[in-house]
């Protein structure tokens, strides 16, 4: 971010690329260790008078998020084609198509660095420098192929078409936030679309999604999530509306914008694809998870009853 919000740098896309693919393999492996506890959880496995390969960041992706429909996932993977085209052809006027891109990426490494391991980059990092600087302006074809050829206006039109129809595909602004959003850090929301969610101490760290399109932001209702989240765990684990109610109280989901959102009138309860991953990554965590969340919520009931039946007393 610091490279890339450098009025002087000229090669803001390149450098972003190298240093974020870097650093989200480098965080991915640390997911991987901490949930297998062993070192070779990172390597490939072991070949005769061959020096030992870590995995690579496409594998570690594919070994955390499992899910291919994953927008965070979908959004690192295709930085990491960026990145790998950078070495060969980088043209600057992309910029204004991988801003959104780039700006999600930033955000949901944020968000992960704080579920997987409790940290928030705001205790050492202003969140203001979380925001991308970009200067946006329309792409003219014409200029496009006058400085740099036919050849490289056929690459830039292709890159414009790839990234729009997987934003189309995908859904969520935690693959790629379109360019005439705004972000902001401020205590009211009203005037932002995206906007830092607070953490320890009112520190921001990281983002929540005010929808403008419901339907796509937060598409499921309760029984489309429990039924995703049980084709995603293994068969002899129920999971039943009553431990999607028990993870709802427990996690204090509702009011959290990453996870769900409120139709007033009439009431009705909407929830989104991260919701799904987290509830998922929970459990692959922890075998006990569901059963920790169902007492909890039991315990929750017990104590709300003899609060009432000694307020009638």
């Amino acid at each position: 971010m610091e490279t890339y919000n450098k009025p002087t740098i000229k090669y803001r896309i390149e450098g972003f690329c190298l240093f974020f693919c870097n650093a989200w393999e480098l965080l991915l492996k640390s997911k991987i260790l901490e949930d297998e506890k062993r070192e070779s959880a990172i390597y490939y496995g072991k070949r005769r008078h061959r020096p030992r390969r870590s995995l690579s960041s496409r594998d570690c992706l594919k070994k955390v998020m499992p899910n291919e429909r994953d927008p965070v996932r979908r959004n690192v993977e295709d930085i990491l084609e960026i990145r790998d085209a950078a070495t060969h052809l980088i043209v600057v006027e992309l910029e204004t198509v991988y801003s959104g891109l780039f700006q999600s990426g930033v955000l949901n490494y944020v968000d992960k660095l704080q579920e997987w391991f409790a940290l928030s980059v705001a205790d050492s990092i202003s969140p203001a420098m979380m925001t991308l600087v970009s200067d946006i302006r329309q792409i003219d074809p014409i200029h496009i192929r006058k400085r740099y050829g036919a050849e490289t206006l056929r690459f830039v039109e292709s890159e414009i078409t790839r990234l729009h129809a997987a934003e189309k595909e995908v859904g969520s602004l935690r693959y790629r936030i379109p360019i005439e959003y705004k972000l902001v850090l401020t205590r009211s929301s009203r005037n932002a679309d995206i906007t830092l969610t607070s953490g320890a101490n009112g520190k921001a760290v990281g983002f929540i999604e005010v929808p403008r399109d419901i339907d796509r932001t937060h598409p499921y209702l309760q029984n489309d999530v429990i039924a995703m989240v049980k084709a995603r765990i293994p068969k002899d684990l129920v999971f039943n509306r009553r431990d999607f109610q028990a993870i709802l109280h427990c996690e204090q989901i509702r009011g959290d914008g990453r996870y769900h959102y409120r139709i007033n009138k009439p009431v009705v309860h909407r929830y989104s694809d991260n919701l799904v991953s987290f509830i998922v990554a929970r459990i692959e965590k922890d075998p006990r998870y569901l059963e920790g969340v169902r007492r909890r919520l039991a315990r929750h009931f017990k104590d709300s009853g003899k609060r009432r039946r000694g307020r009638t007393e």
